[in-house]
């Protein structure tokens, strides 16, 4: 995520997870759309797609496909499209887990990483208070 939107300076993590993850980018106008500044994301439809803020991750959702723009829009480039249904976000995850999972992980930065896809039902597995859109409690904690 990018720390120089203004929607989301000065906002906790929690804030960020309920009102953009859970309130927002799942539904109309949005429907799982991001708009980037620069670059999207070179991926294949389905991967899957973790959302860090702060030095943590925060949330997933699965990558359907990039949409780049003829002309930009402001500052806008394009948009990438994610499922709204795949949508998620949990307990916030620090390096170590990642490490955990992924060894050759080193740190978080403005870097995009790919993880070897074969480690995600670990990773899955580890994570807490997962929620979705529509979700009244978390799962998984």
């Amino acid at each position: 995520m990018d720390p120089r939107d203004d929607w989301c300076r000065g906002r906790s993590v929690e804030e960020v997870q309920a009102e953009f993850f859970l309130g927002e980018l799942p539904f109309p106008p949005r429907n799982g759309r991001w708009r980037y500044r620069s670059a999207g994301l070179r991926a294949a439809a389905g991967s899957v797609v973790l959302f860090q803020f702060g030095g943590r991750l925060i949330a997933s959702a699965a990558y359907d496909h990039i949409e780049p723009y003829p002309e930009p829009d402001g500052e806008y480039g394009g948009a990438m499209h994610f499922d709204p249904e795949s949508i998620r976000v949990f307990d916030p995850v620090g390096p170590e887990l990642v490490r955990a999972v992924w060894p050759t992980f080193r740190r978080f930065g403005q870097a995009k990483h790919a993880l070897d896809p074969a480690g995600w039902p670990e990773f899955a597995r580890r994570l807490t208070g997962v929620r979705a859109p529509g979700d009244v409690a978390g799962r998984n904690g």
